[in-house]
């Protein structure tokens, strides 16, 4: 069963979730602080963080998930909150394969989002993108259309699988300079994005299945032809 790591500074509600989740047959670590986080994470095969959005010390909820997310772009995180400002759940969203588990809340409702988002990144990380005669596997790295196949490096590969997975819509420059490069500044990694597209532009070339289209000043689609 996953192990889960339980990130919330109120005692008495850690101690009630972990022995619901333990009796579920997950497995829960318990710390109070997200200062310990990275280092739990280093320490054991964590599957999912369950974390507390508003947490004592000196980092919030999306202040630790925003360091995970620099070291590890697919551990799944569910933030337990009572926030419903649209700013501060799309701090979140872009964090990708997150969730939210809006206070209060009952058990069965809690264990559905735990499965189902452990479930859905399992999925996502095994995923073989197909567009007619042209597919694409993130964990290969590789792409294939007519008989040719095209092997990519790792940034170019987590980039043609961010465009994937949001095919025939707009990706912006923002979210993938953040995905990509941990960056919240589009112009420092203007140039590094630039030659990004350039050089999965040359691997489409000529393939009569999609291609990648830029939107002035905005970002990128993948587009089916």
């Amino acid at each position: 069963m996953a192990n889960i790591l339980l990130v919330e500074d109120d005692e008495n509600l850690a101690f009630m979730l972990s022995e619901n989740l333990e009796v579920e047959g997950f497995d829960v670590q318990h710390v109070k602080k997200g200062e310990y986080v990275m280092e739990t994470i280093d320490e054991q095969a964590i599957d999912l963080i369950l974390m507390d959005v508003d947490l004592a010390g000196e980092m919030n909820g999306f202040d630790v998930a925003e360091r995970v997310r620099l070291s590890n772009s697919s551990l799944p995180i569910i933030f337990t909150t009572g926030k419903t400002h649209f700013k501060d759940i799309e701090r979140g969203l872009k964090l990708r394969h997150v969730d939210y588990q809006k206070k209060p809340y009952g058990t069965k409702e809690l264990l559905a989002r735990i499965n189902n988002l452990l479930n859905r990144v399992s999925e996502s990380g095994s995923k073989k993108f197909v567009f007619s005669g042209l597919s694409f596997s993130p964990i290969d790295q590789v792409i294939e259309y007519d008989g040719l196949e095209l092997r990519v490096a790792k940034t170019e590969a987590a980039f043609l699988r961010l465009l994937c997975e949001n095919a025939n819509g707009v990706v912006t420059k923002e979210s993938i300079v953040w995905l990509l490069w941990g960056e919240q500044d589009v112009y420092q990694k203007e140039h590094s994005l630039n030659n990004l597209t350039h050089k999965i532009r040359k691997y489409l070339e000529g393939n009569p299945y999609v291609e990648l289209v830029t939107i002035s000043k905005v970002g990128y689609k993948l587009m089916e032809r």
